[in-house]
């Protein structure tokens, strides 16, 4: 599932080569500004379905959907760097 921004992982992964150096302008800008945009923090709750009554609330668990961009600044553990300032 995609996170508001809709854009899939799949896709960045598929077009990896075309995205690599405008993602890496960008996330560089982020670190060098420390800002990280407020767009990049929002994320899409769905729920998730366990087991039991699926028409019992209590049957499911929250999930937070974040977007694409958010997911490789996580996977490349650049979010361990100092904290960065809202925007």
């Amino acid at each position: 599932s995609t996170g508001h921004d809709d854009i899939n992982t799949i896709l960045i992964e598929t077009l990896h080569r075309e995205l690599c150096q405008p993602l890496t302008l960008i996330i560089n800008q982020m670190i060098a500004t420390s800002i990280f945009p407020n767009s990049l923090k929002i994320a899409k709750i769905k729920p998730l379905y366990k087991k039991g009554n699926r028409h019992l609330w209590e049957n499911y668990r929250p999930i937070s959907l974040l977007p694409a961009i958010f997911k490789i600044l996580e996977k490349k553990n650049i979010l361990k760097q100092p904290p960065l300032q809202n925007q």
